[in-house]
């Protein structure tokens, strides 16, 4: 929190927007790597910093409250990855981006369907993250009820910046945003390169083309990106099927209606190809499933006044999916995993500073969510619910050494009725750049509507002529979390150095499960849950413009209590990273991710044990005329092939080539 000449803090509206051996390995390699890098970072600065860079305000988020906030002013612990650090670290995918950010763990039950969890791997589909591109939330509701393939719908090239609130945010955003929130920021189509086009070459099929063009139109200004990403998954070992090709076509226009308002449209579609399925399996027969989704998103920005502003924003999402084998045993029954999903959003928010030491931000919104498909639910009908939704966050200096942040989330849905979802922080500076943050929050995670209204029958014909797998009794409920939190984040200007220390409780109530109602047919209920204990930090250091270290670890403690499910996330977890410019256009970076043993199964047999990773790269950047031409080099994995999800699923070390022209 930064003080001003007088006894009052003032702000300035921005945008609002939306065990032992393991152990000691662990701890010697997590010692041995965050020394090193912070040596050879040492080592090799060049350019020293200079006042301005001392004196450099702390980075603004939108994601926590839906205001715009200086981190030491935010009720949360957040990662911040902007443009220059997503370009320059060796990743091809949001998902290995997420490796950066303390307590997220990356895995998939193929090599095709990736996806992350912060703190607790409880399903394969990222169910409990929320996840929004633009505000504009890119979560499944049908029979998955993920974000898995939502996060595959994304180009790097477009990212301006991702913010992930380490923790639950309901308060301001509703369902599902429990463990984690991953907030995408897409570039302005002002600030993009008129031509750009990237190739990225590899082992294990890597075949990645990127294009962008940009333009200006009578004060418009337009982006448009296609972009193309394959690569063969896992060894293929055990019959698993898991080849990946994604197609996505992205267009964005940026303008002006008039004075003080700004409105921003984008649409898009995006087509993945992914493998499923075993060689010999005949209940789970390889194939390719088709995800597509089509969208169309439309943000206005109205400023009312210098403390004052207004926006609105309409979203609409399909995603239509095609997942089918023939049951080769009985080879009239079709095995049928597809459908279609549509979802409608609309939402206005308004925000206002009242005075130098309160402001406040609220709205209203609305959101359809439906899907059709008579192998899940035994209907042509579609099956639906609809959500009312209010909220609203609360700012207030109670002095110039104490800020309050209150939100309040209260929703009705169609089906389960009406909830709110509180938060209540209190962030004290105890001395200049010195922060501490005190608070509660609340939050839920509603049951998919294949959960609600599951009712999955398979005709024979021979008896028993009709077998059900899946019926829905309708009476699941949400899952609820409250948490509890301690923070502290340091700012030390002269060392260009910052650390952010999250300690947390999280109890988990009413975990959704399924339980066997006779036979071979299942239902969802509620059951249980857990208490997660976690203390985590993250350290950043620029001790010269050419050098930036990371620095995360993360320490968890769980208790389950219903003891018929066990899954465990690694007791430890470190991140850590190196950029480091060069002389004469070069740059290396060099990423340490590591954990403990952890299961994103039942334990036992599909426990992974603990494991590091080690991705590098090396780029040359030089212009030709007004071209500038990048070369980079990609090594992930470098010691070599590890499990990825479960012991008998190996990823191999990944070799790529990317060339990259803009102008």
């Amino acid at each position: 929190m930064a003080h001003d000449d007088g006894s009052q803090r003032r702000w300035e509206c921005g945008d609002a927007g939306p065990g032992g051996a393991c152990r000691a390995r662990l701890g010697r390699r997590s010692a041995l790597v965050g020394g090193l890098l912070a040596l050879t970072a040492a080592a090799q600065a060049e350019t020293p910093l200079t006042e301005s860079d001392y004196y450099a305000p702390l980075p603004q988020v939108l994601t926590v409250t839906r205001l715009a906030q200086p981190l030491d002013d935010v009720p949360g612990a957040v990662t911040v990855i902007d443009r220059d650090t997503i370009r320059r670290t060796p990743a091809r995918d949001v998902t290995d981006l997420l490796r950066l950010v303390p307590g997220y763990m990356v895995g998939g039950f193929n090599g095709a369907n990736v996806t992350a969890a912060y703190h607790m791997p409880l399903d394969e589909y990222g169910q409990r993250n929320l996840v929004l591109v633009d505000g504009r939330s890119i979560y499944s509701s049908g029979y998955l009820g993920g974000t898995m393939r939502g996060l595959m719908t994304v180009t790097l090239d477009d990212i301006e910046r991702i913010e992930i609130l380490r923790g639950t945010n309901s308060a301001a955003y509703g369902a599902n945003a429990l463990f984690g929130v991953i907030n995408i920021v897409t570039r302005h189509a002002a600030d993009v390169e008129r031509r750009r086009v990237a190739v990225t070459l590899g082992n294990d099929g890597i075949r990645d083309v990127t294009a962008g063009l940009a333009w200006e139109d009578a004060g418009t200004f337009h982006r448009l990106t296609a972009h193309r990403r394959g690569d063969e998954g896992y060894r293929p070992t055990g019959g698993i099927n898991d080849d990946r090709r994604i197609a996505q076509l992205h267009w964005r226009a940026d303008g002006n209606a008039g004075p003080g308002l700004e409105w921003s449209w984008r649409a898009g579609v995006s087509d993945l190809a992914l493998g499923v399925g075993y060689v010999g399996n005949p209940g789970d027969a390889p194939r390719t499933l088709r995800y597509r989704n089509t969208y169309a998103h439309g943000v206005a920005r109205q400023e009312l006044s210098a403390h004052d502003s207004l926006q609105w924003s309409l979203s609409w999402d399909r995603i239509d999916i095609e997942d089918r084998f023939d049951y080769a045993p009985i080879r009239p029954v079709t095995v049928d995993f597809g459908g279609l999903e549509d979802r409608i959003a609309l939402e206005v928010q308004h925000q206002r500073q009242w005075s130098d030491t309160w402001r406040t931000v609220g709205g209203i919104g609305w959101s359809d969510d439906r899907a059709r498909s008579r192998p899940l639910f035994d209907t042509d009908a579609a099956v639906s619910v609809q959500r009312w939704r209010l909220f609203g966050t609360a700012e207030w200096a109670l002095a110039p050494d104490w800020l309050l942040n209150a939100g309040l989330y209260a929703s009705h849905h169609s089906r389960l009725g009406t909830s709110a979802w509180p938060r209540l922080m209190v962030n004290h500076q105890v001395a200049e750049h010195h922060t501490l943050r005190l608070g509660v929050t609340r939050a839920e995670r509603d049951p998919s509507l294949f959960d609600l209204s599951a009712n999955v029958r398979y005709c024979f014909p021979t008896p028993p002529y009709e077998i059900a797998t899946f019926v829905s009794s309708g009476t699941v409920g949400p899952e609820r979390l409250d948490v509890q939190e301690v923070g502290y984040l340091g700012h030390w200007p002269e060392r260009q150095l910052t650390l952010d220390v999250r300690l947390a409780r999280e109890r988990l109530r009413d975990y959704i499960e399924t339980v066997s109602r006779g036979g071979q047919r299942r239902d969802f209920v509620n059951r249980g849950g857990f208490v997660l204990r976690a203390l985590e930090y993250q350290l950043r250091w620029n001790p010269s413009r050419e050098t930036q270290v990371w620095l995360g670890q993360v320490w968890t403690d769980t208790e389950w209590i219903d003891a018929d499910y066990l899954r465990q996330p690694p007791k430890r977890m470190l991140t850590s990273g190196w950029w480091q410019r060069l002389p004469k256009g070069w740059d290396a970076s060099v990423v340490f991710t590591a954990q403990s043993r952890m299961s994103w199964r039942r334990p036992g047999v599909n426990s992974l044990p603990g494991r590091g990773r080690v991705d590098v790269r090396l780029a040359r950047t030089w212009r030709l005329g007004d071209v500038e031409s990048e070369l980079a080099f990609t090594v992930q994995s470098l010691g070599g092939a590890q499990s990825a999800f479960i012991p008998e699923r190996v990823l191999d070390r990944r070799v790529f080539v990317t060339w990259r022209l803009s102008q």
